[in-house]
C-alpha cells in the first residue's frame, strides 16, 4: 500500500498579521566576504582573493590561494577571518611573511594592512568597513593624491600667467 504525502503551501490568509509583516519584511541581500586579499605588487598585482573562511596560502595546488613561486612554502600561512580581524599564522614556512613591512608569525591584520609573502604583497580589505582603517594609520587615497596633482596644475598655471602677463607688458 503507497501512501503518498503532500505538503501544500501554507498561505497568507491563514498567518497572524504580525507574522505576515515579519515574512514580508525578509529580505535576501548578497553576502559579502568579511575580508579580501588584494594584490598590489609582485605577479599577485591586480588579483582579488576573498577570504569566506579559513584559507591556506601556498604553493601547494590543495591550497585555497596557490601562489607558484619558489619563495613561497607548500602551506605558507593559514587566513582565518574573525570579527576581531584577519588572523594571520605562519604554517612553518621557509621564508615567513611580513605584516606592514615588520616580520611576523602569527598576527592580526585589519582593514588597509599590507601582508607581505616573499615578492607578493597585499593590501587586506574589509568591503563592510568605513573608508578609514580600522586601528591602522591613516593612508592617502587615490583621490586624494589626484586632489594634490590637480594643485600643483593650478599653481604652475597661475605662474604660468604670471610670467605671459610680465613678457606682454
Amino acid at each position: 500500500m503507497n501512501t503518498q504525502l503532500r505538503a501544500e503551501p501554507a498561505s497568507l490568509s491563514t498567518v497572524e498579521p504580525e507574522e505576515r509583516d515579519a515574512v514580508a519584511a525578509t529580505v535576501v541581500r548578497p553576502a559579502l566576504p568579511r575580508f579580501v586579499l588584494r594584490g598590489v605588487s609582485g605577479a599577485g598585482f591586480g588579483r582579488t582573493f576573498p577570504l569566506v573562511g579559513p584559507t591556506v596560502l601556498g604553493r601547494s595546488p590543495d591550497c585555497g590561494i596557490r601562489l607558484d613561486h619558489p619563495g613561497v612554502s607548500r602551506e605558507h600561512l593559514r587566513l582565518t577571518p574573525t570579527a576581531e580581524g584577519l588572523l594571520v599564522e605562519d604554517l612553518g614556512s621557509t621564508n615567513g611573511w611580513v605584516l606592514n613591512e615588520v616580520r611576523q608569525g602569527r598576527a592580526w591584520a585589519r582593514h588597509g594592512d599590507e601582508l607581505g609573502v616573499d615578492a607578493f604583497r597585499f593590501r587586506v580589505v574589509a568591503p563592510g568597513a568605513a573608508g578609514s582603517p580600522a586601528g591602522g594609520s591613516v593612508r592617502k587615497t587615490a583621490s586624494s593624491a589626484h586632489g594634490i596633482a590637480r594643485g600643483w596644475w593650478v599653481a604652475g598655471l597661475v605662474v604660468l600667467g604670471a610670467v605671459a602677463a610680465l613678457l606682454l607688458r
